[in-house]
């Protein structure tokens, strides 16, 4: 009996902590080539950004545009970034001074000079239902 009211209220805050995520829908353009696979990495600090993600996720690349839900999220505020893997290789290819070889982009379509675009650049506060849309470089 103890054992059955544990489960019921672990399941119970579950269910409370799934009412209040948000849900963001990540609608992704400008993709040139419908093949290999879109990574996205979102974060929810300075300190994390473009090292340790609060989520990540990887979808199919199947057309020119993606509508790509990521529900779960608390509200507070996040960057994120992603890239298109064309080759199937697992990562962004680079070239010359580290400049990507595949189409890449932030959230708010923010662009970096001479590297990726700051945190500060990119954030955005999810405290309702959101649609980020991303334009490929």
């Amino acid at each position: 009996m103890k054992k059955a009211i544990i489960l019921l209220t672990v399941l119970l805050q579950a269910s409370l902590a799934q009412l209040d995520a948000q849900c963001l829908t990540l609608e992704v353009h400008g993709i040139a080539q419908p093949k290999g696979n879109l990574y996205v990495a979102i974060y929810d600090s300075r300190e994390n950004f473009m090292k340790t993600p609060v989520a990540a996720l990887r979808v199919e690349v199947k057309a020119d545009t993606l509508r790509i839900p990521c529900q779960g999220l608390p509200p507070g505020e996040y960057a994120l970034s992603l890239y298109q893997d064309v080759n199937g290789n697992g990562r962004l290819d680079t070239g010359t001074f580290g400049i990507p070889q595949e189409p890449y982009g932030f959230s708010n379509n923010a662009r970096g000079t001479m590297g990726p675009p700051s945190y500060k650049q990119c954030l955005f506060a999810l405290r309702e239902d959101t649609v980020m849309v991303v334009h490929l470089q």
